[in-house]
């Protein structure tokens, strides 16, 4: 169908969306006749259709500051801009791996590209095929764990990316490199703090890289069962260090790394619940599964805090503080403290680097308060009780 004035009009909101989906979205005209159309469901289409425009524009005044950083190196005579980025420096186990990436000047269907750690795994691997479908040139090294037991992480991380650069033929003339550090590979080189933000050619050796970690990881999980690599990829998610106390470290394992190098134990032991305790977050946990939430983990521990409950909604993190009484004199706002908040806060931000795929998601902190006073316990939900940042980093 035609998405003009006369073809809208005639059509069904189905006709409608499927259009829209077959032409990937509505431009301004489009958006202006489906706002005015006198059916309550092609106008709830049109502010949908709105985001989604206004998600395209902000992606490509992105995708094009991104282009004109590197213009600029190109107008200086670089004719072979070569991005580079590492993953994997913050794991306790597996290698680190570099990418160096060289884009021609006009790389077509990348529009969504961006920082790997902002992007889902589906994502990446459709952007990780594109890139070597239009990339100039593109190499990948890495530096296993007792490599970097033997010269340290920041080293190793230098090194991953040398040997990166070093697999480009022919080598680019300029490296654009990722941090504030630049690993000295022979080649004029100039380091952006934020580059994977800043600089397309770094975008896209962040996501080749993360891609070739990522299934490097995967193919680990069946060689050193136990550890769930596949699905925390090394990094120090509770399985991890629960089977770390269980198992002993792996050869995948950095030895170096705290507190692998000490010997201490990586769970610490959960605060004691009272019974009362228990009840309450039983009762909460139930009640939320009602609500629509699924229950994601419970009594997580790290960073110095503890959360009771993780929830999962609406495309949004929700962690959960239950306060359990016989009966609640004040309110459970006013029963949190600044310290306590600031705990749960650390608490969370280690959850959403170790746990979650991707920086985008949404979070929020609950607070359910629980008066088992009566046979029945009841439930007082405040959502967004307290606001603590947390970094996506």
């Amino acid at each position: 169908m035609r998405l003009d004035a006369e073809g809208i009009v005639k059509a069904t909101v189905a006709e409608i969306q499927s259009a829209l989906q077959q032409r990937g979205g509505a431009g301004r005209r489009t958006l202006a006749l489906l706002e005015q159309d006198e059916r309550a469901g092609v106008r709830r289409l049109a502010v949908r259709e709105r985001v989604r425009f206004r998600t395209r524009q902000a992606d490509r005044r992105r995708i094009r500051g991104m282009r004109d950083l590197e213009e600029r190196f190109r107008a200086e005579g670089a004719q072979r801009l070569a991005g580079v980025d590492e993953v994997g420096r913050g794991c306790l186990a597996g290698p680190v791996v570099a990418a160096a990436v060289i884009l021609p000047e006009e790389p077509g269907g990348l529009e969504a590209l961006d920082d790997s750690k902002v992007l889902d795994a589906d994502t990446r691997q459709v952007l990780r095929e594109r890139i070597f479908q239009v990339a100039l040139g593109w190499s990948v090294a890495a530096v296993d764990a007792g490599e970097i037991d033997r010269i340290n992480i920041l080293e190793a991380s230098m090194q991953a990316m040398r040997l990166a650069v070093n697999g480009l033929h022919p080598p680019p003339d300029r490296v654009l490199v990722d941090g504030n550090r630049a690993p000295v590979s022979g080649i004029a080189e100039t380091t952006l703090i934020g580059g994977d933000a800043r600089s397309l050619s770094i975008a896209a050796a962040s996501v080749v890289a993360k891609q070739h970690r990522d299934e490097l990881m995967i193919g680990y999980d069946a060689t050193f069962p136990g550890y769930e690599f596949a699905a925390n990829k090394g990094y120090a998610s509770p399985v991890h260090r629960h089977a770390l106390d269980q198992l002993g470290p792996s050869a995948l394992h950095r030895r170096s790394f705290a507190p692998l190098a000490t010997g201490e134990r990586f769970t610490l032991p959960l605060r004691q619940r009272s019974d009362t305790g228990a009840r309450g977050e039983t009762a909460a946990a139930d009640y939320l599964r009602a609500e629509g939430y699924r229950i994601v983990t419970k009594r997580y521990l790290a960073a110095g805090g503890e959360i009771d409950l993780v929830v999962w909604r609406d495309d949004c993190f929700v962690f959960v503080e239950v306060k359990t009484s016989m009966r609640p004199s004040r309110r459970p706002e006013e029963r949190i403290s600044l310290s306590q908040q600031g705990r749960i806060g650390r608490a969370a931000a280690h959850y959403i680097q170790c746990c979650v795929a991707g920086g985008d998601n949404e979070y929020r902190f609950d607070v359910i308060v629980v008066d088992l006073s009566t046979p029945k316990a009841k439930i007082e939900h405040l959502q967004d009780a307290f606001e603590v940042p947390v970094s996506r980093r």
